[in-house]
């Protein structure tokens, strides 16, 4: 066929195929790939030719710094860049200062600098998003510029100075080529997963009032991730319009709203499972509910449980009666699924449209789970392994070999927060190499061929495109990290470029050297496992529900909730390391009933303090409190029960506002005992109760 013949969709298709670009009915790179590629070759060639025409002694810094900030996003380029710069003065300082103090003595210069590693990546580990990078940041500028002039001193300043201007014409370069180019906003990101999750957990919510099958624990833990996952991208969209602080304040109160409906949609599927609410009620209730549109206000849900509290219904046997307790903590969770409904609306309607959110949750602060052991456990294998390989420094004697120790601070200082760091040890053992072999075809093959700044960046282009296109995939995206990153290290750009042999092999086999002991280090050196992390993760569900049951738990609040569903996410995604099993599905659903537990009994308490402060009521609500303090598991079912039950019954007659506190206080005792009766086995099993005291054994 020639070309005079072949249609139009023909000769498109043929050249798909010569550029090597995605069909429309495959894509093999996600959306939008191809300018993120261009922007970022862009910004290498502004920032190297804006350090060539100021002289920068180190020149490469700048390429280097845009291939680490390089963000798909432009909020996500925005907060780094601004983290970066942080983490780069701090480290600035604390290089200079030890420098200083011991520029005469290199091994306590180098043990000041694995001591400073290891606090950075301990920093780092208990961090999130670009606030643990800036950590790391902070830690291998002291390695780059301590070690770097651990031979000559007297220049630390001068190459102090030369770094931190190369990394702000990198940043100045990324945000400028961001800016002209429209690269893709987090902003957008942002708008559509939070539309989404609404529409999913609002679609939960109505399946759970209308009796319909909600997500079990795994996959309610893994929506509860998505939404808390929006906490990176509140942070990198607040970067990118002017009204972000109030815009972000309405996205946080849209997510501890939606995990709040995720918490209610499960209490109230729990019971209805139990088939003690009567008929009459889920009709009452179901009707008041309607089609699940959110209450115009917070009060009304309130007027309408009191309304339906006062209400009589007809039992099994056809007798008129009261609620019970699984029928109160029926009504009150719909009631209270409606008040977030209200405050989940709002805040995503603040989030598109801006200003103050008509109606927000009461609490909006989000925390994580934080895993202690781990951060130190980090923060140990990067002062090991920085000293193994300072150690080998020392005896070889070599000058070229604390090049390799510096790169080698880098990847392991970044690896360490990474939830495969074996992953990341072989992207360097493989990154390392293609970045040498690469420079080295084009320092000698290509390179002298041209001296001009635009054939540089044209020899530079497929380098750099195929370290972005290695990135987008999250399979290559430690090769890519590092071949990209250090390609320009490797290559030695300078103001003179330099085209000997000999040199180039001295310096690049240090850094080869240096792939080869990250790899050793990350895969060998305190390997973490996925069960040992599941493990301490339990550890922290066992060791908070031993606090709630000695009653000086934290207390019920968007704290707790957000840190609930965090570590829920964690311990998904650990057992998702693990072989699939019966065994392995069984410990999570245990262990998610466990933490589902502490946070009843804290929801029980909190609820409980307020209703102590209603005269009519503070003598039963103080003994319901104290009986929430659990040293066994089948008195305190008893005791509460007792409690909860009179305490609905001298709800009936109280005012309005004062009846639904102590409503709410009956539906979290309700809960509370029900989540407890569902762990007795477990609660022995493992031996969470705590031993009583000679008061409480005398009472």
């Amino acid at each position: 066929m020639n070309a005079r013949s072949q249609t139009p969709a023909t000769r498109w298709s043929s050249l798909r195929r010569l550029v090597w670009m995605p069909s429309p009915s495959k894509e093999y790179f996600p959306a939008g790939w191809f300018m993120f590629c261009v922007r970022t070759w862009l910004a290498v060639w502004l920032a190297l030719a804006v350090s060539f025409w100021l002289q920068i002694s180190s020149p490469g810094s700048s390429a280097v710094t845009v291939m680490i900030l390089a963000q798909p996003l432009r909020g996500q380029m925005l907060s780094k860049a601004l983290y970066r710069l942080a983490g780069t003065f701090v480290g600035a300082f604390v290089a200079l200062a030890l420098t200083s103090c011991f520029s005469q003595d290199r091994s306590l210069l180098l043990g000041g600098v694995a001591l400073w590693l290891s606090l950075c990546c301990i920093m780092g580990t208990l961090e999130r998003d670009f606030r643990a990078y800036a950590a790391m940041l902070a830690g291998y500028t002291v390695a780059l510029i301590a070690i770097g002039c651990i031979d000559t001193p007297e220049s630390a300043y001068d190459v102090t100075v030369n770094r931190v201007s190369a990394i702000v014409i990198g940043i100045a370069a990324t945000a400028a080529v961001n800016d002209v180019f429209g690269s893709p906003t987090a902003w957008s990101k942002l708008t559509h997963a939070l539309d989404s999750l609404a529409a999913m957990v609002a679609r939960i919510a109505r399946d759970a009032v209308a009796g319909r099958s909600v997500p079990d624990a795994s996959a309610a833990a893994g929506i509860a991730g998505q939404i808390m996952a929006l906490t990176s991208q509140v942070s990198f969209a607040r970067t990118e319009i002017s009204d972000g602080r109030l815009r972000m304040v309405g996205a946080r109160s849209a997510m501890v709203a939606l995990l709040e409906m995720l918490n209610c949609s499960r209490a109230i599927a729990m019971a209805l499972e139990r088939g003690l609410v009567s008929d009459a009620v889920i009709k009452r209730v179901r009707s008041a509910f309607g089609t699940g549109d959110a209450v115009s206000s917070p009060r009304i849900a309130v007027e309408d449980l009191e309304q339906l509290a006062r209400e009589t219904h007809l039992d099994a046997a056809g007798n008129e009666t009261r609620l019970t307790l699984d029928e109160a903590w029926f009504v009150e969770r719909v009631m209270s699924l409606l008040s977030y409904w209200r405050w989940a609306e709002d805040g995503v309607d603040c989030v598109h449209k801006g200003g103050h959110a008509r109606t927000q949750a009461p609490e909006l602060k989000i925390v994580t789970h934080q895993d202690i052991i781990l951060a130190l456990l980090n923060g140990l294998r990067v002062l090991i392994g920085f000293s193994l390989a300072a150690g080998l420094c020392i005896l070889t004697g070599l000058p070229q070999s604390y090049s390799a120790l510096s790169q080698t601070a880098i990847v392991l200082t970044l690896a360490a927060t990474t939830y495969d760091v074996r992953a990341f040890g072989m992207g360097a053992l493989i990154g390392m190499p293609l970045a040498i072999a690469v420079a080295a075809i084009l320092n000698f093959g290509i390179l002298p061929h041209g001296s001009e700044m635009t054939f540089f960046a044209i020899m530079v282009m497929p380098v750099i495109f195929g370290s972005c296109l290695l990135l987008l995939n999250s399979k290559t995206s430690a090769i890519g990290f590092n071949a990209g990153v250090f390609f320009f290290v490797i290559l030695g750009v300078a103001n003179e470029q330099s085209y000997d042999l000999a040199q180039f092999i001295n310096r690049d086999e240090q850094y080869l050297f240096a792939g080869v002991l990250i790899f050793i280090t990350l895969t060998l050196l305190l390997p973490p496992k996925a069960k040992t992390r599941r493990f301490r993760v339990a550890m922290a569900i066992g060791h908070d529900l031993h606090r709630q049951f000695e009653g000086h738990g934290e207390q019920e609040g968007s704290a707790l909730i957000s840190r609930h569903y965090d570590r829920l996410t964690k311990l998904r995604m650990w057992n998702s390391y693990l072989r699939p099993s019966k065994g392995r599905d069984r410990v999570f659903a245990r262990f998610a009933s466990l933490d589902d537990l502490g946070a009843a009994l804290a929801r029980a308490r909190r609820h409980l303090q307020r209703a102590v402060t209603i005269p009519v009521v503070k003598a039963e609500a103080e003994a319901a409190l104290r009986s929430s303090i659990i040293y066994n598991v089948d008195s305190a079912v008893t005791r509460m029960t007792i409690h909860a039950e009179r305490l609905l019954l001298l709800s009936e007659n109280l005012p309005h506002g004062e009846m639904a506190t102590v409503l709410g206080a009956v539906s979290g005792m309700a809960g509370a005992i029900r989540v407890l009766e569902h762990n007795r086995s477990a609660i022995r099993l493992y031996d969470i109760c705590p031993v009583p005291s000679m008061r409480w054994r005398a009472l």
